[in-house]
C-alpha cells in the first residue's frame, strides 16, 4: 500500500503531540483498534475502521483534529516510532500522548517497545528485557508485565512470522507457545522511594483575620485585566508550561520569567536547564514521593498504597485530584445521602470512587460535552460542578458594583467548560 504525501486543501501535520483518540461517543479509544499495515502493504484488521484524533502540532502552537484509519510502527530507529494514517492518506508520527490518555494506550505502547527491544537484542535475557521495560515505563503503575502483551497476541504473532530476528527471540517464542492469560502479579505495585524535603504545596486556603479569603479577593481584583495562566488542575496549557508526567496531571510555569509574568510560582528552570531536560520525563516532587494534597482540606498526605495511603485519587481518567476518604465522602453526600458512611470505609479500603467534580450538584447527572447546556461549570477552589443549565443565579458572568455583585464565572478559559468560584 502506497501513501501519497500530497496535501489537500487543509495541510495534514507530519507529527502530532498531546494527542488522544476518541470514538463516536467521544470516549477515549486506542489507535491499536484500527487496522495495522505492514511494510509490504498487507493489513491486520482491527475492530474499528476509523477514529478521531485530537492533538497539537508545531510545538503545541496549532490544534489539529483528524480522522485516522490505520496505524503502523517502525523499529529501525533508536526508539520505536508509531504512525497513524489519516483519512487524507498521510502518515502522521505520534509523539507524546495526553496524560489522561496514557492508560488507554498503555498496553500497545509496552507491546511496541517490547518488539523494538527484542528486534535489536533478540538474545537478551528475560531479566534484561523486563528491566528495560520497567525503566522506559518507570512512571506507569503497575509496572509492565505479560498482562500488557496478552492484549496484542495477534500482532506479536504476526510480527514473529514476518521477522526472522524476532522469530529467534526465545522470550517471544516462549511467550507465544505458553498462550498466556491475564493474571495478577505480585510485582504490579512500584517500589517506594525515599522522601524528599521538598514537596510542591500549591493548594492553600488561608483566611484573613475577618474570615475572608485573601487569595480570592486578589483574584477578583485582577481578573478584569488578565487571568492567571496556571490553574491547579492543569486543565489549561498556556505558554511556557511544563507538564508533570505523574498522576497529578498538573502543569507548571517552567521559568521564573514565565512565572513572574503570570504572577505564579514557577519551577525556576533556566533556559539552559530546559534545553537539557527537553528529551527527559518531568515528574513533580509530589508524584515522585507519592505525597499529594487533599483537594478539599488542603492537607498533604501519602498516596502510596504500599506504605498505607491517606489520600486517594479519583478514578476518572482525566482527573488528577486526591482526597481523604472522609473529606470526599462528605462532599458526595448530595449524591449518596446516608450511604456516605459506607462510602468512606470503602474508599479507605482502596475501592475506586468518582469525585464530585464529575456529577452536577443540582441534578446529579454527569456531563455531556456535546450538549452545550449539559457542559460543566467547575469551581476553582473545591470539587463542585454544575451543568450550564443548572448554574445558580448567584454565580455571575459579569460584575455589577452597584449591586455588589462579583464576577464568579468565566468562559473561554477551559475547552467546552466554564470556570467558576462557587458560592
Amino acid at each position: 500500500m502506497e501513501c501519497s504525501d500530497d496535501e489537500g486543501d487543509a495541510p495534514v501535520p507530519k507529527m502530532v503531540s498531546d494527542y488522544s483518540f476518541l470514538d463516536d461517543d467521544n470516549d477515549p479509544v486506542s489507535f491499536s483498534e484500527l487496522p495495522f499495515i505492514w511494510d509490504d502493504g498487507q493489513r491486520l484488521e482491527g475492530s474499528r475502521k476509523e477514529i478521531d484524533m485530537d492533538g497539537t502540532t508545531d510545538n503545541g502552537l496549532q490544534k489539529i483534529f483528524e480522522q485516522v484509519v490505520a496505524w503502523k510502527f517502525d523499529n529501525s530507529s533508536a526508539k520505536p516510532e508509531i504512525f497513524v494514517l489519516s483519512k487524507k492518506n498521510n502518515w502522521i508520527k505520534l509523539l507524546k500522548p495526553r496524560k489522561f490518555f496514557e492508560n488507554t494506550i498503555r498496553t500497545i505502547l509496552i507491546t511496541v517497545h517490547s518488539l523494538h527491544f527484542l528486534k535489536n537484542k533478540p538474545e537478551s535475557s528475560e531479566k534484561a528485557f523486563w528491566d528495560h521495560l520497567a525503566k522506559v515505563f518507570s512512571l506507569y503503575e503497575p509496572r509492565p508485565s505479560e498482562n500488557d502483551l496478552v492484549d496484542h497476541m495477534n500482532l506479536i504473532g504476526e510480527a514473529v512470522k514476518r521477522d526472522k530476528i524476532l522469530a529467534a527471540s526465545k522470550i517471544l517464542v516462549t511467550f507465544l507457545q505458553g498462550k498466556p492469560q491475564k493474571k495478577k502479579l505480585r510485582d504490579e505495585e512500584p517500589t517506594t522511594k525515599t522522601m524528599s524535603s521538598f514537596i510542591v504545596d500549591d493548594v492553600t486556603d488561608e483566611k484573613g483575620e475577618d474570615g475572608s479569603d485573601d487569595e480570592e479577593d486578589e483574584f477578583f481584583e485582577s481578573i478584569s485585566d488578565t487571568y492567571p495562566k496556571l490553574w491547579y488542575s492543569g486543565a489549561i496549557l498556556i505558554d511556557f508550561m511544563y507538564s508533570c508526567e505523574g498522576k497529578c496531571m498538573r502543569s507548571f510555569h517552567a521559568t521564573e520569567e514565565a512565572g513572574s509574568e503570570a504572577q505564579c510560582e514557577s519551577l525556576g528552570f533556566s533556559d539552559e536547564q530546559l534545553r537539557a531536560l527537553e528529551d527527559q520525563t518531568f515528574e513533580c516532587k509530589n508524584c515522585q514521593y507519592k505525597q499529594h494534597q487533599c483537594f478539599i482540606c488542603g492537607e498533604l498526605g501519602s498516596s502510596d498504597k504500599l506504605a498505607g495511603a491517606k489520600v486517594f485519587q479519583c478514578v476518572n481518567g482525566t482527573c488528577g485530584y486526591f482526597y481523604h476518604p472522609h473529606c470526599v465522602a462528605k462532599a458526595l453526600q448530595f449524591k449518596y445521602g446516608d450511604e456516605t458512611k459506607d462510602l468512606q470505609s470503602k474508599i479507605a479500603a482502596g475501592e475506586a470512587f468518582m469525585c464530585p467534580f464529575h456529577t452536577c450538584r443540582v441534578c446529579r447527572e454527569p456531563e455531556d460535552k456535546k450538549n452545550l447546556q449539559m457542559q460543566f461549570a467547575m469551581c476553582r477552589r473545591c470539587p463542585t460542578a454544575y451543568h450550564r443549565k443548572c448554574l445558580p443565579r448567584g454565580i455571575a458572568f459579569e460584575a455589577d458594583e452597584d449591586k455588589n455583585i462579583q464576577q464568579r464565572a468565566w468562559e473561554g478559559l477551559m475547552p467546552n467548560r466554564i470556570l467558576i468560584y462557587c458560592l
